[in-house]
């Protein structure tokens, strides 16, 4: 555990969870800058999810990532990986591109909550009356930043806000399947799985409907376009999740994800606001305190499963 590392470790410990919640973070803001040039988000997810792939296949071949499938039923892990990233990444980026990158951060940081939500719903898993209030202190968060904003109309935007919560409510069943799957496969085991899966899955689907074929979006595309898919393809779906996997490994679960989620809401909101032009108010703070407030409060009384932090 971190506690009992040198003052060298907790800062080399700090600063890999500053750079995951900046790459989380500014997933986001980088997803509307590639949807806004013209990519589709089938083609979008194709193009992310092979460069990811790349990039996991590559370090494994190389041997910077260890895994051992000997013994063990691929079909479990793909099972969670249809989940994510397959369908609750198509929520995701249809949702982000409906509502702003400071709403889709916000939204996304409640899944920690969903988890607790749909344990009670589907598994009969009891939390207390704290806990309870925690959810809906977040919930009121969210709504704050989102009722308060200049020019809010609920109709404007319900489509878009509905997608976004489809997309929280299966990245809190990845969650509850991830939990059963890593009894058996180790957290690079199922990455590795997702990326190669997210890859094979999303470029099928991309051509099924008719999208450009994986690399062809990019040919006119200029700089800017480029670089935000290559970051959401290496950063964001490949190594942030070997920086959350290091950092898991030398301190306690429930304070890592609970440290990285609320970091990488914060960054969210602030990216939001600072490069895409979002509203911003005494809502905004307001909002952001109570939603990161709700689930701090939350990850005390229920501590959370390792893969509970998603994007």
């Amino acid at each position: 555990m971190v506690t009992k590392h040198s003052n060298q470790s907790r800062l080399k410990v700090a600063l890999l969870v500053f750079i995951c919640a900046c790459f989380w973070g500014l997933s986001f803001y980088t997803t509307k800058i590639a949807l806004a040039a013209g990519i589709s988000e089938m083609e979008l997810l194709s193009i992310r999810w092979t460069i990811g792939a790349i990039a996991f296949v590559s370090m494994t071949l190389l041997g910077v990532v260890k895994v051992n499938f000997k013994g063990k039923s691929i079909k479990t892990a793909i099972y969670v990986a249809m989940f994510q990233p397959c369908f609750y990444s198509i929520f995701e980026t249809w949702g982000i591109g409906l509502i702003t990158t400071s709403e889709s951060s916000l939204f996304i940081a409640t899944i920690p909550l969903m988890v607790l939500i749909t344990g009670r719903l589907f598994y009969k898993r009891k939390f207390s009356r704290k806990t309870g209030i925690s959810i809906i202190i977040a919930l009121i968060g969210v709504s704050t930043c989102i009722v308060f904003a200049d020019g809010f109309t609920f109709e404007g935007k319900f489509f878009g806000y509905l997608i976004i919560s489809v997309a929280v409510f299966l990245g809190a069943l990845y969650c509850h399947a991830s939990a059963h799957a890593s009894e058996t496969f180790s957290a690079m085991e199922m990455t590795l799985v997702m990326t190669v899966s997210g890859a094979a899955f999303f470029n099928a689907a991309n051509l099924a409907v008719g999208g450009r074929f994986a690399w062809a979006p990019l040919a006119d595309a200029d700089l800017s376009v480029i670089s935000a898919v290559i970051f959401l393809g290496v950063c964001c779906s490949c190594i942030c999740y070997i920086i959350f996997n290091y950092v898991l490994s030398v301190m306690n679960a429930a304070s890592a994800s609970n440290l990285i989620s609320n970091s990488t809401t914060a960054i969210g909101v602030i990216s939001g606001v600072v490069l895409a032009g979002d509203p911003f108010g005494w809502y905004t703070v307001v909002g952001l305190f109570m939603t990161i407030g709700g689930i701090w409060l939350a990850s005390i009384e229920e501590p959370m499963d390792p893969n509970e932090v998603i994007r």
